[in-house]
């Protein structure tokens, strides 16, 4: 099964106040699910997971597929040091990082 990513949504902190549950059933699993009595934290089973803070995620078998020539080559010349950084600076990107940027 694929995931997604909902931008801007934090993880609820219990089913009482998930937008994906309505009168005990998990729109995200799609099925009844036995809900704590107390709603105080997501049951264990609960399908959504937040995202620790991270950089952009990359596809690098992708990289490393459509790079291979360049993964495996010994560069003489010290002008060529950086092509591999370049690559990787230009490989795509499946999720942006959630990070703020400072300078």
């Amino acid at each position: 099964m694929a995931d997604i990513l909902i931008r801007g949504y934090s993880a609820p902190a219990s089913c009482a106040t998930c937008h994906f549950n309505s009168n005990a059933f998990c729109d995200v699993l799609g099925r009844k699910v036995k809900i704590p009595v107390d709603y105080v934290e997501r049951p264990s089973t609960c399908p959504l997971v937040e995202l620790p803070e991270h950089g952009d995620l990359i596809d690098r078998d992708a990289f490393r597929e459509e790079n291979d020539y360049y993964l495996h080559r010994e560069f003489i010349n010290p002008k060529y040091e950086d092509t591999l950084d370049d690559l990787l600076n230009d490989a795509p990107v499946i999720v942006p990082s959630n990070k703020e940027v400072t300078e």
